[in-house]
């Protein structure tokens, strides 16, 4: 079976069209962020019991007409660990997807790890040994080789029968309904751009001291801004040990900085004036607080966030599925916080766990 490449708005049409009497079609999606921020789409890979498909999101510019395809209610639709797929394809097109159904979060619910990969679970569960040979291969460069076509081709072949597995599995633990709920908000969630301020909790255990945390939540939110605006990696404004670093040594003097190392002398010289300010001022505002009051509340918060993460390991043992599924480390703290951006405030986490944590530490 080949990988039809299509190259116009009138062959996403035609397909389309044919497509719309599928009950479920795969998806998988070819996309560049090396020197960006945002994934720049390259390749949109499609499979059903229409045909193998490879759509050139270099070449067309109008990839619109897919929703009308991904938004019907009838229509299954296949990812593996969707997240990133979702973004590149969202960047694109405001794409609605009403039928999502990630192979990776449904191995989750059936007790593999969370962060299960495609060519291992098609291996598990189908006995197919997937080439990995162009996991890093340059997606933007035209034409595709064979290679590049027959990885993306395998990338949704085998998705529909891993669902299939996964689902009777989910059937018959009673899981299928939970399953469905991570779904349905994973697909809404992809609709919103992240804020800049909602993305310090991935960061939330990085190495720096406890009265400069707050510091590196400055830091952290100012870098997602500029990475934004000028389109470009997180890394090139500022890297993680250059934030653990300024944490540490908190330089009071735009000189000081020419002796952390992690800084190059181009972020010095195009940031360094920032970077002293906004040290300075959380420096001027955590000097005006109360110290032992901050320092026994942070250490009551630990001790809370401890004792609720081991509420969450016992459940999901009583349950056979992972811990980091029911529950990460940062929905642990944000629901502590009392924040509802915390997954264990909602659906079934929260009738699971959720509210009995609630109720312990609200």
């Amino acid at each position: 079976m080949e990988l039809e490449l299509l190259e116009s708005e009138d062959e996403i049409r035609h397909l389309v069209e044919h497509c719309q009497t599928c009950d479920w079609i795969s998806i998988d999606t070819e996309f560049m962020r090396y020197r960006t921020y945002y994934p720049v789409l390259c390749l949109i890979q499609l499979h059903s019991t229409f045909g193998t498909f490879g759509i050139d999101a270099l070449r067309i510019k109008n990839i619109q007409v897919l929703n009308k395809l991904f938004k019907r209610k009838e229509t299954t639709v296949i990812m593996h660990a969707c997240d990133q797929d979702l973004e590149a394809l969202s960047r694109r097109a405001k794409f609605q997807l009403n039928g999502l159904f990630d192979t990776q979060i449904a191995a989750a619910f059936c007790g593999y790890t969370e962060t299960v990969g495609y060519s291992s679970i098609v291996y598990e569960l189908c006995g197919v040994v997937l080439e990995k040979d162009q996991t890093k291969s340059d997606w933007s460069n035209r034409p595709l080789t064979h290679r590049q076509l027959e990885y993306a081709k395998n990338d949704v072949l085998y998705l529909d029968n891993v669902r299939k597995i996964l689902e009777s599995r989910m059937e018959q633990s009673g899981k299928l309904e939970w399953f469905l709920q991570d779904c349905r908000e994973i697909a809404k969630l992809a609709l919103f751009p992240v804020s800049p301020e909602h993305v310090y909790p991935n960061f939330s255990n990085i190495d720096v001291p406890n009265d400069a945390r707050g510091i590196a939540r400055e830091l952290i939110i100012w870098r997602e801004r500029q990475a934004q605006m000028r389109d470009r990696p997180r890394k090139w404004i500022l890297s993680n040990q250059a934030i653990v670093d300024l944490c540490h040594r908190r330089p009071k003097k735009f000189n000081q900085l020419w002796h952390i190392s992690s800084l190059s002398k181009n972020t010095i010289k195009s940031i360094g004036p920032v970077l002293i300010e906004m040290i300075r001022k959380h420096e001027e505002e955590h000097n005006n607080t109360n110290i032992p009051e901050a320092i026994q509340l942070d250490e009551q918060f630990k001790k809370s966030v401890k004792e609720a993460k081991k509420m969450v390991h016992s459940i999901a043992r009583e349950q056979g599925i992972s811990h980091r599924l029911l529950g990460s480390r940062k929905d642990v703290e944000l629901l502590i916080r009392g924040e509802s951006k915390s997954k264990l405030m909602k659906g079934w986490r929260y009738d699971l766990i959720g509210k009995a944590m609630k109720d312990r530490f609200g």
